[in-house]
């Protein structure tokens, strides 16, 4: 056995001071790491190439000698090389849940005589048509992102990065599976990826199926569903008829691509034996949103012939016929639809520095995707009071969804009008889009306003209504997205050019932080982009803590004085993250179990969703008693005042209103570093920031602020500051309505 600085190793097989023969050896061992570190993967460097291991098999002799906590310890590996004739090196690397390879260990080897078998490519690497169409639009992004480079180059550092091989351990009888997905790429959207496919025992039933990609959290996967495959291959075998395997894997961004999925099943006698084993390439959301070059059916051919020839070249197969070229002409209408049709001119971003000019601003209709309790309807109702009670406006609200925030606006004198936009969501061609939106305009009358304000990227037909009616209108994005992926899954392809020419047609467009901005430059016809920041009423909220004092509020809640509360407040949902703040707090348990036993860490903000029970599941199977999901509440403002830490773990975000309400505070902030979250507060000035989906990292920040008082203070009353000097609604409420004028006004003008 070996100690290394993270763990215990030892090899198994070949034995030590052994002679082995040329050709495929499979060695064989164990890997644990110690209190606190958790080892993910296991790879082999030899003879110039990487050998990926199968690491994960399950050892009870292991789990007992460790004292492991069940006897389901996943220590044992296996590798496959092959070894050309004269001593071989092999230095053993480990890889750790914060995406850092380790060195283990280093054997070597005595190999002797010819090779017996040469080394032979994987011959299962063949590349699906659904899959060559996926990497034919991830080598179109990175051409619009390094045009400078050839396409063969781009093709061939794209090719080299896929997992070869894909499968690295099959079933083998009594055990059958297959997974069609993970695919060789996949889309891991908010750190979330699909699992499909089925397994089964030939004799025993499977009592749950188990997935991870990091060994640290495992989660149950939907399994005995009816198998559309299975039945016809393995008609012989009953328990075919039901083996279906479905759902969504957890992944952290921390870990380095490409990523191995392992499944595991139980059965009734309680073992749990590790069936499948798969790489896959994963992209994220922001890989996503990254722009196509310019329209060009040369480039689009030149970039389809480059990743064909470097796949050949690879060793790699595409399976060919009516789906490949179905794939690929569903390939080209979506390049040709979502590219940009010229290279536009970044507008400038002005900040609407700007007087107002005299007057009221008359009839203002204002349109929202819901009257939701969030963000943006929140931001939009201090908006509203104030453009009626400075503005002089006459206001007239327009939601595609009624919710408890309509009394609200209504007690600010503003009308509430709720209609139904779906049909433009469903809208499968251009005419039934118009269609939709014209029968929207005869339940609207735009022709009165004086304004026409659309609040997010979902209310972009009202551009449009303002256009045919010949109003002013102002666009204000919150949104750090594109359109194609903001409405991915969820409305048809079709409407994605009428978004994107909203931005053209708006009058005005105002965003809140200059990085969201970019996600929209290739959509500006003219110079009329703003930047805008969000805004926090402080008076309000100084009146809520004089009103509640922390001590107060810790009672009601059942906090007692030595506990440190951590919130993480906000909506559950993937985007926000929270499954990574669970497994964080895990690891934090973990690492430092003194200090984690300290805190109470509570994710406030659950409805009754899909995602709120896995997350539900989550939380059950990770067993600490101080982890826990909390209901969604109006009581935001009393969890923040009862708390230590403010936890943001958010993948996306463009300019959150809760970031701006802990600072106002006064409340420590860990938070992730996207989009505008750095505009708002600074990396070790008025907060902590780490990357979206790293576990590893929220974990650590969660140490350094819980164990840290003078650190967490000095963030707290910086961001404090902060938020008073450039945050608060008298600074920029003013500025909001003075664009409002300036947009009736150079409308007018123009007229």
């Amino acid at each position: 056995m070996i100690e290394f600085a993270h763990g215990f190793f030892n090899l198994e097989h070949p034995a030590a001071n052994g002679n082995v023969p040329a050709g495929r050896l499979v060695l064989r061992g164990w890997l644990v790491g110690k209190p606190g570190q958790v080892l993910t993967d296991l790879r082999v460097r030899c003879a110039g190439r990487i050998w990926p291991a199968v690491y994960g098999f399950i050892r009870s002799d292991l789990a007992a000698h460790f004292k492991h906590p069940t006897p389901h310890l996943p220590a044992a590996f296996e590798a496959l090389v092959y070894l050309p004739p004269g001593a071989a090196v092999l230095e053993f690397e480990a890889l750790a849940i914060n995406g850092q390879w380790q060195p283990v260990h280093t054997r070597t080897l005595d190999v002797s005589g010819p090779a017996a078998t040469p080394f032979i490519p994987d011959a299962e690497a063949v590349v699906h048509a659904a899959e060559f169409a996926e990497l034919l639009r991830h080598l179109l992004r990175l051409r619009a992102e390094e045009p400078a480079s050839r396409a063969t180059d781009l093709a061939s550092r794209l090719v080299a990065s896929l997992p070869c091989p894909r499968y690295l351990l099959h079933p083998t009888p009594p055990f059958h599976a297959f997974f069609r997905e993970p695919a060789i790429i996949t889309r891991a959207a908010y750190g979330r990826i699909l699992v499909d496919g089925y397994l089964f025992h030939e004799h025993t039933a499977i009592v749950r199926v188990l997935a991870t990609f990091d060994l640290h959290v495992w989660q149950t996967v939907a399994h005995g569903g009816a198998s559309p495959i299975a039945p016809q291959l393995f008609p012989q075998h009953a328990n075919a008829q039901h083996s279906n395997v479905k759902g969504y894997i957890d992944a952290p961004s921390q870990l380095p691509r490409p990523l191995t999925l392992r499944l595991y099943a139980e059965l009734a006698d309680g073992s749990l034996q590790l069936c499948a084993a798969q790489q896959t390439f994963t992209y994220g959301l922001e890989e996503e949103k990254k722009n196509f070059p310019v329209a060009s059916s040369l480039l689009f051919l030149q970039s389809l012939r480059a990743l064909s020839s470097q796949l050949k070249l690879a060793g790699i197969n595409v399976a060919g016929g009516a789906g490949l070229r179905r794939e690929l002409w569903r390939s080209w209408r979506n390049f040709s639809l979502r590219a940009p049709k010229r290279r536009s001119k970044v507008p400038s971003r002005a900040p609407a520095f700007l007087a107002p000019p005299a007057g009221p601003l008359g009839a203002v209709m204002v349109f929202t995707q819901n009257l939701d309790y969030e963000g943006a309807p929140l931001l939009l109702l201090e908006y509203c009071r104030h453009l009626i009670q400075h503005g002089g406006a006459r206001l007239l609200l327009i939601s595609g969804r009624d919710g408890r925030l309509r009394q609200e606006f209504q007690a600010t004198g503003a009308m509430v009008q709720v209609v139904d936009a779906t049909p433009l969501a469903r809208a499968e061609s251009p005419g039934e889009w118009r269609a939709a939106l014209n029968k929207l305009s005869g339940e609207i009358n735009c022709q009165a306003a004086s304004l026409i304000v659309a609040n997010t990227l979902a209310s972009y037909w009202a551009i449009h209504l303002a256009q045919q009616a010949g109003r002013p209108s102002l666009f204000y994005i919150h949104e750090s997205t594109t359109p194609a992926a903001f409405y991915h899954g969820t409305a048809a392809r079709t409407i994605i050019p009428f978004v994107e020419a909203s931005f053209g047609l708006a009058t005005r467009v105002s965003f809140n932080t200059a990085h969201t901005s970019h996600y929209y430059e290739s959509l500006a016809t003219r110079a009329n982009y703003y930047l805008n920041p969000g805004w926090i009423n402080l008076a309000a909220i100084d009146a809520h803590h004089a009103a509640n004092s922390r001590r107060e509020l810790r009672a009601a809640l059942g906090i007692s004085p030595e506990r440190k509360l951590v919130i993480n407040l906000g909506a559950v949902c993937e985007r926000k993250g929270q499954h990574i703040f669970a497994w964080a707090v895990d690891l934090l348990w973990r690492r430092q179990p003194e200090l984690a036993a300290q805190g109470d860490f509570w994710m406030v903000g659950g409805r009754h969703t899909p995602f709120d029970e896995s997350m539900a599941a989550l939380v059950a199977s990770l067993g600490r008693p101080n982890l826990r999901l909390i209901a969604e509440t109006p009581r935001a403002y009393d969890y923040l005042g009862a708390a230590d830490l403010f936890v943001c773990s958010s993948y996306e975000e463009s300019f959150p209103r809760v970031v701006l309400e802990a600072m106002a505070m006064d409340v420590p902030i860990l938070s992730t570093d996207v989009h505008g979250i750095p505009e708002m507060v600074g990396h070790e000035k008025e907060a902590l920031l780490i990357s979206p989906g790293d576990s590893s990292a929220l974990a650590d920040g969660l140490a350094r602020l819980l164990s840290d008082p003078q650190l967490a203070r000095g963030c707290a009353d910086r961001a404090r500051t902060r938020v008073e000097t450039h945050f608060d609604t008298k600074h920029l409420l003013p500025r909001q309505l003075a664009l409002a004028q300036h947009t009736i006004a150079i409308h007018g003008a123009r007229d």
